[in-house]
């Protein structure tokens, strides 16, 4: 299942979607628009794969919490299902966002960890801050660069792919990071739920 609903459900990026799905032929792809209709909905609940895109963070959230889109995106990755996010997407799987009155909003938490994407040449200043808000030593904030990706691990490890992404974690009130590095022996760092 493709939700571009971020992107305003703009179907060059799903043809790219179906593009990159073709090497698994056997896949029935359909993309979940923001009508939401009830064949949309069937679709999703069965679906094994869902990749939310990028676009507009806090518009595409809002229009897939009010559609019940996203209690049925949590619903699935629960019951086994891989998320793939995209930009916008990625965040969308984490904690929280920080919006346009510099206030947290609640996120999917799919994914134990504040994300935020394509912010390193403000030196992540927007994570930082949505890290400070939150105030909790034990949830790591990771940035993630233009051409970058991160795999959460169904053991809680996290790995780079293709470039390093960012680990920020607030400890005694002070903001700590490190790079999570592009490892190319296929061991992968182990990251507790808990940071």
């Amino acid at each position: 299942a493709y939700i571009g609903i971020a992107n305003n459900d703009r179907p060059e990026f799903y043809q790219i979607f179906t593009a990159a799905m073709k090497i698994f032929p056997e896949l029935e792809c359909r993309q979940i628009t923001r009508n939401f209709s009830s064949q949309e909905q069937q679709f999703l609940a069965e679906a094994d794969l869902i990749l939310l895109a990028g676009g507009d963070v806090l518009l595409g959230w809002q229009i897939m919490e009010q559609s019940g889109m996203a209690k049925m995106i949590v619903e699935r990755y629960y019951k086994g299902a891989y998320l793939v996010g995209v930009s916008a997407g990625a965040i969308h799987l984490g904690l929280a966002f920080l919006n346009d009155r510099n206030a947290l909003q609640n996120l999917s938490k799919c994914l134990p960890f504040v994300i935020d994407v394509h912010q390193e040449e403000t030196n992540w200043q927007r994570l930082k801050q949505s890290l400070e808000l939150l105030n909790n030593p034990y949830v790591l904030g990771i940035g993630i660069p233009l051409g970058a990706g991160v795999i959460y691990h169904s053991d809680h490890a996290l790995e780079a792919v293709h470039k390093p992404a960012w680990l920020f974690r607030l400890k005694e009130g002070a903001l700590e990071s490190q790079l999570l590095l592009v490892n190319t022996s296929n061991s992968r760092e182990k990251v507790r739920e808990n940071g």
